[in-house]
C-alpha cells in the first residue's frame, strides 16, 4: 500500500480519528514540557503537578474517544491493533510523566538533580519529535521525514541512558540512603519515559514500513 494512502485508512469515516492521534501526540509535549519546567523552576510543585494531572485526565478521554472510533467507524484493510498499540504507547508517555510529577510532590524532593533536568529536556525535544512523527504521517507522505524524526527520538534515547548511568553511579556517593532511594525511583521512571518515547516511534516506523 503507497504511503500517501496511509491518511485515507487512518482517518474514520467522520473525519475524526487522525486529529485524535494528533491531540495524543500534542499532549505528551505539554506534559513534557509542563514537567521540564516544574523542575527547571522549582517552586509551586502542587500547582504544577495538578496541571500535569489535568492534561493526564484529557489524554484519558482522547484515549476512550479513539477506542469508540476504532470499534464503531474505523474499518480498513489494516490491523487495528497497530492503531491500538500505537494509541497506547502515547498514552503510557502522559502517565509516566504525571507519575513523576506525583512522585516529586509526594516525596517532598527539596531540590531536583542535575541529571533530572537533563533528562526532562530530553523528553521535551523526544516529543517534539514524535509530535512531527504523528504530522509526518497525514502530511508529508513520505517515509524519509517519518524516519528522520524517529531517528532523532532513538538518538536521544541513548543519550538519556548515559545520563542516566552517570547519575546513578554519583547519587550513590550520597550517605542518606532514604534520599539515594528517592531520587534513584525518579531517575528510573524519567529514564523510563526516554524508552516509552522511543517505544512510540517504532511503532511508527513500524506502521509506516508495513503499508509503504
Amino acid at each position: 500500500m503507497p504511503l500517501n494512502k496511509i491518511k485515507h485508512f487512518f482517518v474514520p469515516h467522520d473525519g475524526s480519528f487522525f486529529e485524535l492521534m494528533q491531540k495524543q501526540a500534542e499532549i505528551a509535549h505539554a506534559t513534557s514540557t509542563a514537567l521540564c519546567d516544574m523542575l527547571a523552576n522549582y517552586k509551586d510543585l502542587q500547582v504544577k503537578s495538578n496541571k500535569i494531572k489535568n492534561l493526564e485526565h484529557e489524554g484519558d478521554q482522547i484515549m476512550r474517544e479513539i477506542y469508540t472510533s476504532l470499534n464503531k467507524t474505523f474499518i480498513v484493510p489494516i490491523d487495528h491493533g497497530d492503531i491500538s498499540t500505537l494509541a497506547s504507547s502515547l498514552d503510557d508517555i502522559v502517565d509516566h510523566i504525571d507519575h513523576i510529577s506525583t512522585l516529586l510532590v509526594a516525596y517532598k524532593i527539596v531540590k531536583p538533580l542535575p541529571a533530572m533536568n537533563k533528562l526532562a529536556d530530553i523528553l521535551v525535544n523526544q516529543s517534539t519529535e514524535l509530535r512531527s512523527a504523528v504530522t509526518a504521517i497525514n502530511k508529508s507522505k513520505t517515509y524519509n521525514q517519518v524516519a528522520k524524526h524517529c531517528s532523532k527520538i532513538k538518538e536521544l534515547e541513548n543519550n538519556a541512558d548515559e545520563i542516566y548511568i552517570h547519575a546513578i553511579t554519583v547519587l550513590f556517593e550520597k550517605s542518606d540512603p532514604l534520599e539515594i532511594l528517592k531520587y534513584k525511583e525518579i531517575l528510573e521512571h524519567l529514564e523510563s519515559t526516554t524508552d516509552k518515547m522511543d517505544k512510540a516511534a517504532n511503532h511508527i516506523s513500524d506502521i509506516v514500513m508495513r503499508h509503504s
